[in-house]
């Protein structure tokens, strides 16, 4: 009975703008009147040494990750307070140990981590939930694109990741990494 409604940023999704996060979240209220959940997938991981990379790109690549986790928490407090709801963040199998080549994206995991840890305790006194989904290993098109197609059967199916993930935001936990 739940209503879905996904973004991208070609349709109010970027999350490393706060006024499309606000906007994509007051319009879903608008027309349902509450918000229970908010899951952030948004990522993206670019490779290569930090002494090659350039700094827009490096900059771009932790707003979309961590600062774009902060917009959507943000954004999200006051719906989610009033129906004491969850939030759902992704990190990576990579925020326990940098990964030489995308030390950006791995650090900006850890933070996701941390963020969430932290803001468990801050959303006490609201009874907001907030989990991070670590998938590992996942068949996804980010995934291909930074290391090739790999045998499938190494990686985890998106399916799996989606019932994890909807375990977890209909459960009772909170600032756990999954």
């Amino acid at each position: 009975g739940a209503k879905v409604y996904g973004f991208s940023r070609q349709n109010y999704g970027d999350v490393s703008s706060k006024e499309k996060v606000i906007e994509a979240l007051e319009n879903v209220y608008q027309k349902e009147h509450r918000i229970d959940y908010v899951v952030n997938t948004a990522a993206v991981l670019r490779m290569g040494k930090i002494e090659t990379r350039e700094f827009d790109d490096i900059q771009r690549e932790i707003n979309i990750n961590y600062i774009g986790s902060i917009n959507v928490v943000k954004a999200s407090i006051k719906y989610l307070g009033e129906s004491k709801g969850s939030l759902l963040f992704f990190t990576s199998s990579s925020y326990t140990r940098g990964r030489a080549l995308y030390s950006v994206y791995s650090s900006t995991k850890a933070a996701i981590v941390n963020l969430v840890q932290a803001l468990a305790e801050e959303f006490s006194t609201y009874e907001i939930k907030i989990n991070a989904i670590n998938p590992e290993r996942t068949s996804t098109a980010m995934r291909w694109e930074n290391f090739g197609k790999e045998p499938e059967e190494t990686l985890l199916k998106p399916e799996k990741v989606a019932v994890a993930s909807l375990k977890t935001l209909l459960s009772d936990l909170t600032g756990q990494v999954i």
